[in-house]
């Protein structure tokens, strides 16, 4: 017959499930805050992820008198942001705004259509299209699959929750 011995309490104190799940949804925080900054280092950089965005076309670049992909006030860097959902997920992103949800133009790319509204405004700006331009194509400009589906955040995700059961079992 064996006999068990150690400190019972202490590990009744570690397997509690509510300090347990705190842990984990405190690394979920982590990861959640990790997560955006690197979002907003990838815009600023130009280069998420390590892959550049595509050139801003001349006609943009005319229009906002800047050359720097998705900047212009800096309302997509500002609008990133995370949400802690529960202990297993975590939103990492820009939530949708009233009309346009721009951050997914930018992310996926799309087709506009000129109307004359749009026709008028551009041409206010200073851009003249030409009478036959029926279209405006936005190309895709990833800003969050680069960072969030790529190996380096893969890695620090890992590293915050290995840290956190590190810390869970040195009570």
């Amino acid at each position: 017959m064996s006999k068990l011995s150690g400190d019972w309490g202490k590990l009744e104190t570690i397997l509690n499930p509510s300090r347990i799940a705190a842990g984990v949804k405190q690394a979920a925080s982590k990861v959640g805050s990790y997560g955006a900054s690197e979002v907003k280092k990838g815009i600023v950089s130009g280069a998420p992820g390590g892959q550049n965005f595509v050139p801003l076309s001349s006609m943009t670049i005319a229009r906002k008198g800047s050359s720097k992909p998705l900047i212009d006030k800096g309302d997509l860097v500002g609008s990133v942001t995370y949400q802690v959902i529960d202990a297993n997920n975590v939103f990492v992103g820009v939530k949708k705004g009233k009309e346009v949800n721009i951050a997914a133009v930018h992310e996926f790319g799309c087709t506009i259509g000129v109307t004359p509204k749009m026709r008028a405004y551009l041409h206010h700006q200073g851009v003249h299209l030409k009478a036959s331009t029926q279209y405006i194509h936005i190309p895709p400009r990833p800003f969050l699959r680069p960072v969030l589906l790529g190996d380096d955040f893969k890695a620090k995700v890992a590293e915050i929750y290995i840290q956190a059961i590190e810390r869970m079992f040195h009570t």
